[in-house]
Formats: structure tokens, sequence, C-alpha cells
């Protein structure tokens, strides 16, 4: 006798037994703080907050790493920063970034074993174009977007990348609008398979430019100290109403995007993950993270393992996702593949993270024993999230530094060092610190690794 849901998916028309479509949507620099659903009074983002109210909203959810290319290695691989083979931004000449190794194994080559049709649409960053790693050589069948972290510096570039070929473009061309009409194109070639779409968008990561279409909405609102460029940024006369206007357009294309999903009939048998890659950023190119409180209450932002560098937004939404529901299950970026393999009956590539799909469909599962990250970068740092303490190292790059301890549960703004009352958990999480770093050639920190 047939279950009611089996019913339901009958009548429905979607395949009882399939793995679920996965899309993945990642932002770049977008903060804890940036939408509407996670306390955003500025920004309009309806759509994103409408995956909210019907899906799963998790507010302790946290990046592999505090800036591009790192965070997305342990997006792609399920290793963290203390073992991933890219734990830092390294751009290669002419163009592209440090790659991969050869042998690294993604999600996406774990999902195309399983017969899924997989696409990367958008920022790529872990190997230059024709390399080793660029994307159709890492496990996606069609790449559309920028390969180079630099060249994504801007939203009019002269060309993108289409698989191995160079799309010339007139440079006044609005990119993240080409990224929306590729991905709904795909989604609509791919319809009758399952497929995985990692759709990483470069908003709202500067520069500061949006079509007029969009500012409009924003100009006027606020007073504005115009922009006037440096360090590789273009100037803007309202940089306030550029990045709120950008997050709302970047909000327009997931509510295209779900739309198509739910025109197809693809939403009953769809996962769609949203979230960022980090931290948002202060100052840099205009962004103004104090008016919009882009990281929330957390301290700091991009480039810090603090918690407004590494927590991120993360909404689930779709098949067996629970409507309406907050979790606070712990996890990182590194947990991902084993996470979207055990929802697709895959087998998850090696590496450090676990399996949370019962926590994205609703359920209780149990909290991990930590949560670890180390950056070269930006002075040198590394962190522990041990339950609700959280352990911080900084200025490793000049030698070992104290552990700063912080009570993330009375003081989620890591105002007070509390070390010296608790040498007890100072110990146990040095011991996670020493234990999970493993030394790189390519990415030494001197209080880790010696001169």
């Amino acid at each position: 006798m047939r279950t009611l849901a089996a019913l339901v998916a009958l009548l429905s028309g979607a395949p009882q037994d399939a793995p679920p479509n996965i899309v993945f949507i990642l932002a770049d620099d977008l903060g804890y703080g940036h939408l509407g659903s996670y306390g955003q009074s500025k920004i309009k983002t309806p759509h994103l907050d409408r995956l909210a109210a019907e899906g799963l909203r998790f507010t302790q959810m946290y990046s592999g790493s505090a800036v591009c290319a790192p965070s997305r290695c342990a997006l792609l691989t399920g290793r963290h920063m203390g073992r991933a083979a890219i734990r830092s931004n390294k751009e290669m000449k002419p163009e592209g970034q440090e790659p991969l190794p050869a042998d690294t194994r993604t999600v996406a080559q774990a999902l195309k074993a399983k017969g899924y049709a997989t696409a990367c649409i958008g920022k790529w960053g872990l190997g230059p174009p024709g390399s080793h790693a660029d994307p159709n050589r890492m496990g996606f069948d069609r790449f559309f977007g920028y390969n180079c972290q630099r060249q994504a510096h801007t939203f009019y570039p002269t060309h993108l990348w289409r698989n191995d070929a160079k799309v010339e473009l007139d440079g006044k061309t609005y990119s993240h609008d080409l990224l929306e009409k590729e991905s709904l194109e795909w989604v609509r070639a791919n319809k009758a398979k399952p497929f995985f779409l990692y759709l990483a968008y470069t908003i709202p990561h500067v520069a500061l430019q949006v079509p007029d279409d969009s500012l409009d909405a924003y100009k006027g609102k606020w007073d504005e100290t115009p922009y006037t460029g440096g360090k590789g940024y273009v100037p803007h006369p309202t940089p306030r109403a550029a990045l709120a206007a950008m997050i709302t357009r970047m909000d327009r294309s997931v509510g295209r995007l779900t739309d198509l999903l739910r025109e197809l009939g693809l939403d009953k048998n769809t996962i769609v993950i949203f979230t960022s890659d980090n931290g948002a950023v202060e100052g840099s190119g205009g962004s103004d993270l104090k008016f919009f409180a882009g990281n929330g209450p957390l301290r700091d932002g991009k480039g810090s393992l603090y918690e407004g560098g590494i927590r991120v937004p993360f909404i689930a939404w779709g098949k067996g996702v629970p409507a309406g529901k907050t979790s606070d299950v712990q996890g990182a970026f590194y947990d991902m593949p084993a996470t979207l393999c055990a929802l697709a009956g895959a087998d998850a590539p090696p590496g450090d993270g676990r399996d949370l799909s019962a926590a994205i469909l609703g359920r209780d599962v149990a909290p991990p024993e930590f949560l670890y990250w180390e950056f070269p970068s930006y002075g040198g740092q590394q962190a522990v999230r041990m339950g609700d303490w959280k352990g911080v190292r900084t200025g490793l790059l000049k030698g070992p530094s104290p552990l700063q301890l912080y009570d993330l549960r009375n003081d989620l703004g890591e105002t007070t060092d509390v070390a010296a009352k608790h040498p007890d958990v100072v110990a146990r999480i040095e011991a996670i610190m020493k234990r999970e770093h493993e030394p790189s050639a390519l990415w030494r920190m001197k209080g880790l690794d010696g001169p």
C-alpha cells in the first residue's frame, strides 16, 4: 500500500526514489547580517527571506576560511585548513590562482560519478584556465564565469570563460546578469536528469558596480560620501546605495532561479543551499560595513578568524527540508562534500568533515567535537570552535602567540578574553590546534612551523 508521501510524489510527477537535484549558491563577501532573515533592515532581500521562511535557517554555520580561494577549497574538497591544499589566496600570472593538486577529488567528481550533470557558474579561483585544476578537470561538465579572482574585481569584464574558451565581452555588460542567464539556461537543459549546480555569484564583492535599474531603488535613501577609488577599485558616487542594490539584484536572481524550479516542477526534488564564502569586508572598495551592520553583532570581518570573518548565513530549502525552522547545528564548509554526497547517495571524497544531511533535513545531530581553521595571511591566525568555546591565535607569521579564549554563549562579539580563567579549556584547544595543523611548504607560519 502506498504511503501518502509516495502518492503525493507520484501525483506531482516527481520520481519517488530519484536523488535530489542540488543547487549550491555561494555569495561573495556577504556578511552574516546582510539578509533580512538575519536581521538586516536597510537592504531588501525578499526572495532569500522567503527561502528562509519556507526552509531552514542555520545560525551557527561557518565558511571554510576567511577569504575566497581557501574557503572554496574547503567547500569542494572537504579538507579543513590544517590539511587543505589551498590555505590562502595566491595569484598566478597571467590569470588564475594557485591550483588544486592534480589528484584532488572534489564533491563535483563524486556527484558526476553518481550520474549527476554538473556545472560551476560564477567564480572559480582554484586553478588557471587550461591547467590541471580548471573546473572541467575538477568534475564540472560546464563552467562559465571568472576563472581568476583578480578578474572578478570588476562586474564589467573584457572576458569570461566558457569551459576552456575565452568569451570576449565589450566591457559594458554586467557580468552578474550573464551568470544568472547561464544558470537558468543550464537548469532548463538538464531538467530531465539529476544535476548539481554550484552557482558562485560574485556579488557583493567590490567593486561597487550595479546597473541603474537596481541602483535607482536606493539612491537618495541615505547620506552618502562618494568613494573616490583606489587600490584597483573604481569610484562610486553613492557607495551605500550601490552595495544595497547589488545585494538586492542578487536576491532577484535567486528568486528567478527558484521560480524556474517551481515552473519546471523541480522544486519537489531539488535542495537549494544559499551561503557566503566568508564574512563582509570593512572599507575595501567603498563598502560600509558598520552602516549596514553587515556582520551583525560579530567581531571583525573578511580576513579574520574571529566570528565576523567566518560565521555566515546558511539557508537550506527544498526536498525534505522543514519549513520555517531555525537550526543551531554547528558546521563548516568542509562538512559539505560528505553532506551533499549523502543527500545524493554518492561516495564522498575523503576529507575532514562530517555528514550533516540529517541537519539539512531538520533532524537532530550530535554537536561536533570541534571546528578548525587556520589562515597564513592577515598576520597568521588559527582558530577552534569547541562547543561554546572559541580559541583564537593571531600574529602567527611572526612567531608563537598565546591563545585567546571566548565564551560565545555569553560573549558572541568576542570582547572578553577569558583564557586566564579556564586553563583546562585552553589546554584542550591547544592540543586540537597542534594535532590538526599539518605543515605546508606553500603556507608556512613561523608561529606553528618554526623559522
